[in-house]
């Protein structure tokens, strides 16, 4: 079948009205789904995409779709039925979309069965989410802080529970744990009793400097200043990426003028999420806000506005920038379904049993990563964004004239894994530990990489928790005591424990 009217192309011929306006809303939603899963929320040329952006651009781009098509029509470009093909073409296309969208949605609630949203309100227990310190977004940029001038003290067990879970035998006696922690914020937001002004050394990163699930003295940084013999100031903020955290840096420097010449910045950073976390400039958009939505609430136009995020959320794209779609889960699926059965109780995370450590529950996310390949790496969105950010804070502490050390925290996958039984095979090399030792080498930064530096004691000491993935009270210790030697040994502080 010819494309073009071969016949007579110069003659106006009629216009075939119903294939005209099935192509043209075929593209027109091919076109908004691209744009969706693409651009909704991101910021491009220094501009947030909002689903405004989204509608004009996709309204703009079905007008002309439909005008060059009339127009091709008419000048006889077109055979009677090649529009009619070009349309089933986009409807098919996009139909496959949705359908992959959709399957793989359904793929991932199977395979790993979320906690009912009923559990949280039924158990006596206290969940991690309701006691951690409430955050916030103190400009429009998107970094958060804790609401300040808050003491917490409770118990919990770790990320890991769910009360249903507690009916296993060995979950209950051998696995979950509870953690008795204070947690105390002070006024500028952060789990610190001093005040920031006159600190020379600061600590920033996410819940690893934090310190989840640990008391406050017990915590690494706690623990760094004696052996160091200078307060540093704790300003980790859980569930931070690393662009989170050099805006975070950036703003409280600037507000508090703060003087960190001569000091020194210790930048922990995290193998299991910091690629796949937020690199966005500006803070996400509080739609649930906004006034048009607060107009339409509870009607079938809120639901309509709320439909690009779900799209964008849903999309098998969004899942694979997210960490969340990689091919390597695909193919060890049979051989780690079994793991998420643990005395007839459906568990979110796989089981693994070690002779010398017993059990313990791992992220099945941050496993799937430890397992992709270099590519998987390379090739995410956020990787030059992760470049860019060293970039800029190079540029400030160059500015700031202060020294940055780069601390590579990995996960418990990597460090522990390989001692526990049918534990699933993990990439040969550590990509994302090895993209970050590259970008801190480019910036002139110090690296303690305590993926090789706590691998001695990793062979005889389980130093995360057995039902959470973050590093257990001996963790903590071993890692003062590491970053305590490292420092003096590479002369970051002086003999006389001052910062050069």
């Amino acid at each position: 079948m010819s494309l073009y009217n071969v016949e007579d192309p110069g003659r106006d011929v009629p216009i075939n009205i119903p294939a005209t306006l099935w192509a043209t809303m075929s593209a027109g939603l091919l076109w908004f789904y691209i744009l969706t899963v693409g651009f909704l929320d991101e910021t491009v040329a220094a501009v947030k995409v909002s689903g405004t952006h989204i509608m004009m651009a996709t309204l703009g781009g079905s007008v002309v779709f439909g005008l060059v098509s009339v127009w091709s029509q008419k000048r006889g470009l077109f055979s009677k039925t090649s529009l009619r093909d070009a349309a089933l073409g986009l409807s098919t296309v996009l139909l496959s979309l949705v359908i992959l969208d959709v399957g793989y949605s359904i793929f991932l609630n199977t395979s790993q069965p979320p906690a009912s949203s009923e559990d949280r309100s039924l158990d006596q227990n206290t969940w991690i989410g309701e006691l951690y310190p409430e955050l916030y977004f103190p400009t429009e940029k998107n970094f958060r802080l804790h609401k300040p001038g808050r003491t917490i003290i409770g118990s919990h067990y770790g990320d890991m529970y769910r009360p249903g879970l507690l009916s296993s035998p060995t979950l209950s006696s051998s696995v979950f744990s509870r953690k008795h922690v204070t947690i105390s914020i002070n006024e500028e937001g952060f789990r610190e009793a001093a005040k920031l002004e006159g600190h020379k050394i600061l600590a920033i990163g996410d819940s690893f400097t934090f310190g989840w699930g640990i008391e406050q003295r017990l915590t690494w940084v706690e623990l760094l200043e004696p052996s160091i013999g200078q307060p540093i100031y704790n300003m980790g903020i859980h569930d931070s990426s690393p662009k989170q955290e050099f805006l975070l840096l950036e703003h409280v420097i600037d507000t508090q003028k703060l003087d960190l010449r001569g000091g020194v910045l210790l930048w922990m950073i995290f193998e299991g999420n910091d690629l796949e976390d937020s690199y966005e400039d500006q803070r996400p958009f509080q739609n649930s806000g906004s006034k048009s939505r607060g107009l339409f609430k509870d009607t079938i136009i809120d639901t309509a506005l709320s439909f690009p995020s779900m799209l964008k959320r849903e999309a098998v794209v969004t899942k694979f920038k997210n960490g969340q779609v990689l091919f390597s889960a695909l193919g060890g699926a049979a051989q780690t379904n079994n793991h998420y059965v643990i005395d007839g109780q459906v568990s979110a995370f796989p089981l693994y049993v070690s002779s010398r450590f017993g059990a313990k529950l791992f992220s099945s996310n941050q496993l799937k990563r430890a397992q992709s390949p270099a590519q998987y790496v390379e090739s995410h969105p956020n990787a030059s964004l992760l470049q860019k950010t060293f970039e800029r804070m190079k540029a400030l502490s160059n500015q700031g004239g202060f020294r940055v050390v780069v601390i590579i925290a990995p996960s418990d996958s990597r460090l522990h894994g390989a001692e526990f039984e049918d534990f699933p095979r993990l990439s040969e090399k550590p990509h994302f530990n090895m993209l970050i030792e590259r970008l801190a080498g480019q910036s002139g930064f110090e690296v303690a990489n305590l993926e090789e530096l706590l691998r001695p004691l990793a062979a005889n000491e389980l130093l995360y928790f057995r039902d959470d993935d973050h590093w257990n009270e001996r963790g903590h210790a071993a890692v003062a005591d590491i970053l305590g030697r490292f420092l003096k040994s590479r002369h970051i502080i002086n003999s006389d424990r001052k910062a050069l």
